[in-house]
């Protein structure tokens, strides 16, 4: 009997006891993990039970977003010998991807993420220390890039912050275009498309005013100060939309160019970086109080431009001001809280046009978060619903869009398009090979795979293109992006939904983006731009116009 008991008890404890962590199998390993737009490769050497380096071979992550953390989140894994470090703020997909590849190869070498021996990394002691500037530019999207940039080429000293540890922000994420009217490259037209008609398209987003007619004129010139930086806008399509030659995604364009703006001018945008609190000294904005990993300090400067985007990624903000898209994934930025709102309400700064969103109407889960599919609907794409019945121009204003998908039995719709359409862009070839459409070689076929009635959609099909035959759209008016007649295949179809992306409302500024008060008086000093701004009008356009006017504005007040 004593010894069976004890036999139990020594059972008992190795059960109890964790089994030791098996040797690694030294060897190199690529492995896959899925990241925010398609996978991302990765080879982890692993010799003497430890990763000796981490390099990221493929991937087609974001620009300056995603593109982050593959240049920075190896080397962390390695020094630390852990997966347990935290993910690149903004980039968490692409983290995630990431850490999921090594993962595997660690159970290909025959162990997991305990079989690694965690280092203890010692923090470097940097201490903090107030500094003074003529401009301080808060946030480092399209529009502080531009308005750093600007700035800087007034002759003024610039910090530019961003809270992210990236520059780019909702500008990076953009897939589509520059609008805009009046540029050189839309002169040259065959048929030009100048200001008054960028205006006249303006009008349709809201209110006729004084804000959008200068909008609209400074817009062709905004066009060509970003051609003149080395950005390629030469492809125009229904007039107002400057895009990529080859039909990719803007923002992987843009920002990159503006970034090396910033590099030849000597800027160095100070990353990981928050604004906090904004001082004012005799009724003026001088100084901002700011903080990093290392705690608070000071930034003492004439002038202050919030362009901090708006609010999209901010539910609790969404749910308040544009409900209608509350509990809708966002697209924008993960910095695009409405930071520049709060900060400009403690001073006496007041705001405008809350309630006014553009939202992503067509944002494809990728399940692995939302991504933007306009790309696809300005190739020539329809949509249909559940049904296989279209319901409303697909090229719509985006509020009356995003509305009639999520009136849509279950706030759904389909992308339904063809070869051609993915022949005429880069970007389209990319969404094909990351995995984003639905394959087929007939329309019935398709339709039987995303689930839509075969009948209808056929039909529906067969009416565009009649419609295209006869230069009409007979059902909706559909006048832009009409490129293909749905009859080149094989056949693609996406589904998709709105997502909270643009918001119109934000710090209210006079006509030379001054933030203003309740009695519309300037706030000296202090400047709003793009999605911090209320102004109505097109995300990146809104942003690099805005960001441009509000610096050169700055410079006439602090010079």
């Amino acid at each position: 009997m004593t010894i069976i008991k004890l036999a139990a008890a020594a059972a008992a404890l190795c059960t109890a006891l964790p089994a030791l962590s098996a040797d690694l199998k030294s060897g190199t390993y690529e492995t896959t993990g899925k990241g925010n737009n398609g996978p991302v490769v990765v080879k982890t050497t692993i010799d003497d039970n430890k990763i000796k380096s981490i390099e990221v071979v493929q991937n087609s992550e974001t620009p300056m977003i995603g593109e982050t953390a593959v240049k920075t989140l190896p080397g962390k894994i390695v020094e630390r010998q852990s997966l347990s470090v935290d993910d690149v703020a903004g980039a968490t997909n692409s983290s995630k991807a990431i850490k999921q590849a090594v993962l595997e190869a660690l159970k290909k070498a025959g162990g997991d993420a305990s079989s690694l021996k965690e280092k203890t990394v010692a923090k470097a002691a940097t201490k903090n220390e107030d500094k003074t500037t003529d401009l301080l530019v808060i946030g480092a999207g399209g529009s502080g890039m531009a308005a750093a940039i600007e700035a800087k080429s007034k002759g003024l000293n610039v910090i530019l912050i961003e809270k992210l540890p990236m520059v780019g922000g909702t500008t990076a994420l953009s897939s589509t275009a520059f609008n805009a009217g009046g540029s050189k490259v839309q002169m040259k037209m065959d048929k030009p498309y100048t200001a008054d008609d960028y205006y006249k398209k303006l009008k349709g987003k809201g209110e006729d005013d004084a804000s959008l007619r200068k909008l609209a004129d400074l817009s062709g010139p905004a066009a060509d100060w970003l051609v003149d930086m080395g950005a390629d806008l030469g492809r125009v399509i229904n007039g107002s939309q400057h895009t990529p030659k080859d039909g990719g995604a803007l923002g992987s364009m843009l920002v990159p160019v503006m970034k090396k703006k910033l590099d030849e001018l000597g800027i160095v945008p100070l990353t990981s970086t928050k604004a906090d609190e904004l001082y004012m000294h005799n009724g003026r904005v001088d100084s901002v109080k700011v903080s990093n990993e290392n705690g608070h300090y000071i930034i003492h400067a004439k002038g202050v431009i919030l362009a901090t985007g708006g609010f999209a990624s901010n539910p609790k903000f969404v749910a308040q001001y544009t409900p209608m898209w509350a509990g809708f994934p966002s697209t924008a930025s993960r910095g695009a809280t409405g930071d520049g709102i709060v900060l400009a309400e403690k001073v006496g700064g007041t705001t405008d046009k809350m309630g006014l969103a553009g939202p992503q109407t067509v944002a494809y889960n990728t399940g692995n978060g939302a991504i933007s599919l306009t790309n696809v609907r300005y190739n020539g794409a329809i949509l249909v619903n559940d049904e296989g019945n279209r319901f409303v121009n697909e090229l719509s204003l985006t509020p009356i869009l995003g509305k009639a998908i999520k009136d849509q039995k279950g706030g759904h719709a389909f992308l339904i398009f063809d070869q051609a359409s993915i022949d005429r862009a880069a970007l389209m070839k990319k969404y094909k090979a990351a995995g984003y459409f639905t394959e087929a070689a007939t329309i019935e076929e398709l339709a039987k795979k995303l689930g839509i009635n075969p009948q209808n959609l056929e039909k529906t099909v067969a009416l565009y293109r009649k419609g295209m035959d006869d230069g009409v759209d007979h059902e909706f008016g559909r006048k832009d992006s009409r490129f293909s007649r749905i009859d080149k295949a094989p056949y693609y179809g996406a589904k998709i939904s709105p997502a909270s992306q643009t918001t119109y409302g934000g710090v209210k500024i006079d006509l030379d983006a001054r933030a203003v008060d309740k009695n519309n008086k300037p706030i000296p000093g202090l400047y709003a731009s793009g999605e911090a701004a209320a102004q109505y009008g097109q995300g990146v356009s809104i942003g690099v116009i805005l960001g441009k006017l509000a610096a050169d504005t700055a410079a006439e007040d602090i010079t």
